[in-house]
């Protein structure tokens, strides 16, 4: 095996950066389809990306990610509604 399959190989099953975790994370939605243009958004083209080039545990981890976000921002708007009646 040559040292580009291997480094193609060691790049499939790379992790998330910690950059592109808190980007999924801190912006689990498609916040560009409130005004119809898609070609901004940040997540699905990543995603779209993830998927083409084969980088599944990438793909696997940015959706958990995206899940985990969603979970964090309704149970930080629970919280903040609580105190805010209460």
């Amino acid at each position: 095996m040559n040292l580009e399959k291997k480094n193609i190989e060691r790049r499939k099953n790379a992790p998330l950066t910690n950059k592109e975790a808190l980007l999924f994370f801190f912006l689990p939605t498609n916040f560009a389809s409130f005004d119809n243009s898609k070609s901004t958004d940040f997540n699905e083209s990543e995603l779209k990306r993830f998927k083409t080039h084969g980088f599944y545990l990438k793909y696997k981890q940015a959706r958990e990610l995206q899940f985990y976000g969603r979970i964090f921002y309704v149970a930080l708007s629970i919280i903040i509604s609580y105190f805010i009646l209460f």
